[in-house]
């Protein structure tokens, strides 16, 4: 059987991310598209395009060579969902960052747009390596 379009959409979403094109991971996403990430005990805010494309820019120069591998898939094709367990690589001043993302994407009807997209991140990691790659950051910009 042939891909749906939106598991295209969410494959190409994945290289976007691998290529670092924050233009075409935008592109991806309907004008209405929000992003939340999750759980919702680390109280972050449901982000618009606007919001996530500036985190995005943000976020760039700090993750070097930043790689998705999509670890497991499961779509929905009534409901126009994919959800897709995630890992990730990158380098980083604070040495490698290796995390896991599960990521519920839901698309419009004709699943070239993603609607919606819900972002569970491993907060136990996020705690640990956060504080490392802020004191990195600044002991970087204090040799600049």
């Amino acid at each position: 059987m042939a891909p749906t379009e939106q598991r295209r959409t969410a494959e190409s979403l994945v290289e976007a991310f691998n290529n670092m094109d924050i233009d075409m991971i935008i592109s991806l996403r309907s004008p209405e598209c929000t992003n939340q990430i999750l759980p919702r005990s680390i109280k972050l805010p449901l982000q618009g395009n606007a919001a996530y494309e500036k985190r995005l820019r943000f976020l760039h120069p700090i993750f070097e060579n930043f790689s998705l591998t999509v670890e497991d898939i499961l779509e929905d094709i009534e409901a126009r969902r994919i959800c897709m367990w995630l890992y990730a690589k990158a380098d980083t001043a604070a040495g490698e960052y290796l995390n896991e993302y599960v990521w519920i994407l839901q698309f419009d009807e004709s699943g070239k747009q993603i609607i919606s997209q819900k972002e569970y991140v491993d907060t136990a990691m996020q705690k640990e390596f956060y504080p490392k790659l802020q004191a990195a950051s600044l002991a970087q910009a204090k040799k600049d």
